[in-house]
């Protein structure tokens, strides 16, 4: 086997490793982006019920010219919004715990560890490989350097 077809045994490999990688990012991005969306409706849902429940107050205590009738109505509000508050404690809570792993994901900002093969290409004298970060986009595999052979 010449040198040269080596060369593009292994950059076949590294090739396949890096779309390995770039297809499980993907898939974090989407697992990712389904949450988020899901959190997303969460909040609208209970801004949705805060605005109603407020209304439906003001509503009635407006409607009501005794102070006591009006100080009941806004103890039973005062409970259910507290109760209400307390779940959201719950959901930010659990939420935050099923982002974690997502965040955290080695595979996502640690490329170089899931590309064994590439230590092993057989690149020319003076080249050496490189992983360039956009500010939004995966990795980019470089490989630099080692000018021609004579």
């Amino acid at each position: 086997m010449t040198k040269e077809a080596g060369f593009n045994d292994d950059i076949g490999v590294a090739t396949g490793a890096f779309q390995g990688f770039a297809k499980r990012a993907i898939g974090t991005q989407t697992e990712f982006s389904k949450r988020v969306f899901d959190i997303y409706c969460h909040w609208q849902e209970r801004i949705q019920t805060e605005s109603t429940q407020a209304m439906e107050l003001f509503g009635k205590v407006t409607s009501t010219s005794s102070a006591t009738d009006q100080i009941g109505l806004l103890q039973v509000w005062m409970k259910g919004a507290t109760q209400r508050v307390a779940q959201d404690v719950v959901y930010s809570n659990e939420t935050a715990k099923s982002l974690f792993p997502l965040l955290a994901s080695s595979e996502l900002f640690k490329p170089t560890v899931l590309f064994p093969p590439l230590g092993t290409l057989n690149l020319p004298a003076g080249a050496g490989i490189n992983f360039h970060y956009g500010s939004w986009q995966l990795p980019t595999l470089r490989i630099e350097g080692g000018g021609p052979e004579r």
